[in-house]
C-alpha cells in the first residue's frame, strides 16, 4: 500500500517519529473501528471532527483563558505562542480579545461573462438565516450590510454605525501549527469586539497565498509544515510564497480532517454570517494568481492538470459541505483553471456551486461590468476588486455597482470607510434589510 493512501494517524506517526506515537495512536483508534471497505469518507471526517473540540455544555478549566499573542499579529509565526486549546471554549462561544495584522490585499478579481448553463433550471438565492444553503425559488436575499475587509483582523471599525461585521482571513498554518492542535483562540479574539458589537464576521481560512498579502501571519506560507513533512509537494513562486499539490492525496486527507474540526467548532455560530470555501491562492478557486508568465510550467512541473485541479475542487467543495450545515458557504471563483483544456474554465465551477445552493463572492467587484447567469441565483457576497486608493476607482461608483449585483453582504476596504466617504458609506448601510 503507498504511503499516501495509509490513514493520516499513521502517516503522521512516522513523519514524527516514536515520541509522539502514543498520541497519534489515540486519534488514530479511530479509524481501527469496524466498517465496510468502501465507507464514505464524510464518516471519518466526522468521527475526527467529534473527537477534536469540546462537547456542547463542556465545563473550560477553571482559571485558564486564551493567551494572546506577543507578537504584532495573527501570523504563523506567533501561532505556536498564541496558540491555546488547554481552554478552547465550546463551539460557537467566541472568548477573547482582538489581534491585529497588516493589510490583506485582494486576489485576483474573477471575470465572469458565462452565458445561462443549461444543467442549472431552478436555483435560487436562499436567505442569509437559512440553516443550510440551498437552492430555492424564493426572491433575491435581503442585504445584509458593509463589512469590513482588509487592513488586518482589526476591531478598529467594530463600533462603526455604519459597518455590520468584518471578513477575518486566517491561514492553515496559523491555526493547525502541529497535527491536530488547532488555535481556534486566534479566531476568537478576533471576533470578539464583533460579537460585543452585536456585529457579524465572514470567516475564511486558506492554504496558500502571495508572500506580501499578511506578512504577520506569513500567507506565504499558508500550509502547515508538518503536512510537506509527509511527502506533499510544493511550488515556489517569484515571490518566494509556497504553494502546494493541493490535489496530493495526503494534503486532501489532512484537509479534510482540519475542516471537519472547523466546522465542529464554528458551524452554527450565530456570530458567523458565512464561511467561505477555500480552494486555492488566497482562498478563490484558482491555484496561482501570481502575474508569472512561467505559472503554467511551475505547477506541471509538480503533476498539475486542469482535470487533477477540478476534482480536487470537486472533493474540497463536497468536504465543506458535509460538514457545514448550518452556516451558509460561499465560493470565490476565479477563472479556475490555469492549463487552458477544452471546457475547463469557470463557468464550470459556478456552474456546480450554483447547482448545490452554495453562495457566490465576487472578489472584484467593478463599475459597469454585469455578471452573467447563473450568478444571482443564489446569493452574491459583493467584494471590492481593491481600495479605491490602489484602483484608482470612485468609492460611490464600487458601490452602485456591488449594490446593483443585489448581494446579500458587500466587503469594503477599511481604508475607503473613512469620514469623507461617510455619506454615501451611510447611504447604502442604510438599506440594509432591503433587497440591495
Amino acid at each position: 500500500m503507498q504511503s499516501s493512501h495509509l490513514p493520516p494517524a499513521f502517516r503522521r506517526a512516522v513523519a514524527y517519529g516514536a515520541g509522539a506515537l502514543a498520541a497519534v495512536l489515540t486519534g488514530a483508534a479511530l479509524y481501527a473501528l469496524p466498517g465496510p471497505a468502501d465507507a464514505p469518507h464524510t464518516a471519518r471526517i466526522a468521527d475526527v471532527a467529534a473527537s477534536s473540540v469540546p462537547s456542547a455544555g463542556s465545563a473550560t478549566p477553571a482559571g485558564d483563558s486564551p493567551t494572546p499573542s506577543t507578537g504584532s499579529g495573527s501570523g504563523s509565526g506567533t501561532a505556536s505562542a498564541a496558540c491555546d486549546t488547554s481552554s478552547a471554549p465550546t463551539p460557537g462561544t467566541p472568548s477573547a480579545g482582538p489581534l491585529t495584522s497588516p493589510d490583506i490585499e485582494p486576489a485576483t478579481p474573477s471575470d465572469v461573462t458565462s452565458a445561462t448553463p443549461s444543467d442549472v433550471t431552478s436555483a435560487t438565492p436562499s436567505d442569509v438565516t437559512s440553516a443550510t444553503p440551498s437552492a430555492t425559488t424564493s426572491a433575491a436575499p435581503s442585504f445584509r450590510g458593509v463589512y469590513a475587509f482588509s487592513g488586518g483582523n482589526t476591531p478598529d471599525l467594530a463600533t462603526d454605525p455604519d459597518v455590520a461585521g468584518r471578513s477575518l482571513v486566517y491561514y492553515w498554518a496559523q491555526l493547525e501549527p502541529r497535527p491536530g492542535q488547532y488555535c481556534w483562540n486566534l479566531i476568537d479574539q478576533d471576533m470578539k469586539p464583533w460579537v460585543a458589537a452585536g456585529k457579524k464576521v465572514v470567516l475564511r481560512v486558506s492554504a496558500a497565498g502571495w508572500a506580501k498579502w499578511d506578512t504577520a501571519a506569513d500567507s506565504a506560507h499558508g500550509t502547515p509544515a508538518w503536512v510537506y513533512a509527509q511527502g506533499v509537494k510544493s511550488v515556489t513562486e517569484q515571490d518566494g510564497a509556497v504553494m502546494p499539490e493541493y490535489w496530493n492525496q495526503t494534503f486532501e486527507s489532512d484537509l479534510d480532517t482540519f475542516l471537519a474540526a472547523f466546522a465542529a467548532r464554528y458551524d452554527g455560530d450565530a456570530a458567523v454570517s458565512a464561511v467561505d470555501i477555500s480552494l486555492g491562492v488566497g482562498g478563490e478557486s484558482k491555484a496561482d494568481s501570481e502575474k508569472n508568465p512561467d505559472l503554467l510550467s511551475l505547477w506541471q512541473a509538480v503533476g498539475y492538470t486542469d482535470e487533477l485541479w477540478w476534482g480536487y475542487a470537486q472533493h474540497t467543495i463536497g468536504t465543506y459541505t458535509n460538514v457545514f450545515h448550518r452556516t451558509p458557504l460561499a465560493l470565490m471563483p476565479d477563472k479556475t483553471f490555469i492549463g487552458g483544456s477544452d471546457g475547463y474554465d469557470e463557468n464550470k465551477i459556478v456552474n456546480y456551486a450554483v447547482a448545490k445552493g452554495i453562495w457566490l463572492q465576487d472578489n472584484g467587484v467593478v463599475p459597469g461590468r454585469t455578471l452573467s447567469a447563473p450568478w444571482g441565483r443564489t446569493p452574491v457576497i459583493a467584494e471590492m476588486r481593491g481600495a479605491t486608493g490602489d484602483t484608482g476607482d470612485n468609492l460611490a461608483d464600487d458601490l452602485r455597482a456591488a449594490v446593483a449585483e443585489h448581494p446579500v453582504l458587500i466587503l469594503v476596504f477599511t481604508s475607503d470607510i473613512t469620514d469623507a466617504d461617510r455619506a454615501v458609506l451611510h447611504q447604502v448601510a442604510a438599506t440594509a434589510g432591503t433587497g440591495g
